[in-house]
């Protein structure tokens, strides 16, 4: 049975907050202000649901919903049906300014106080949900020694 998920992490360098929410059809990664726990970055993570022809913005912006992924910006990777909490984890970049999620030790999604939009392997194309995956941009914040 499907089940929303919620994770989240403190970094204690930047003193940022991480979270990763799922509400059972779409999810995103947040990056949080310093020192507080309002959201300022975001990706989206994975849809467990195919995604839609339009995504109404307009309804979005009116009652809050979550938008969810629009078929014409949506990767081959970006249908997850069935995640586990247990599967999903963290990464931060030394500074702790920029935060990847990870499904079963694998980077799916990353953002950072630096970048305007995060990027996320479940996009073709910029969006505003995200910026398409970049793994040298993704080496850059997480492998430095």
């Amino acid at each position: 049975m499907a089940k929303d998920i919620f994770i989240s992490s403190h970094n204690a360098i930047s003193n940022r907050f991480a979270i990763f929410e799922d509400n059972e059809k779409i999810a995103f990664m947040y990056l949080t202000e310093s020192g507080s726990q309002k959201p300022v970055k975001d990706a989206i993570a994975y849809s467990r649901i195919p995604p839609i022809a339009k995504v109404d913005w307009d309804r979005i912006k009116q009652y809050g919903d979550a938008p969810l992924l629009e078929q014409s910006m949506a990767s081959s990777d970006a249908v997850i049906a069935n995640p586990l909490e247990k599967d999903c984890s963290f990464r931060w970049s030394k500074d702790g300014h920029a935060v990847a999620i990870l499904r079963n030790g694998k980077p799916i999604a990353f953002t950072s106080a630096t970048e305007r939009f995060g990027f996320s392997k479940a996009v073709s194309k910029l969006s505003h949900l995200a910026n398409v995956w970049d793994q040298k941009k993704y080496e850059s914040f997480f492998c430095k020694n």
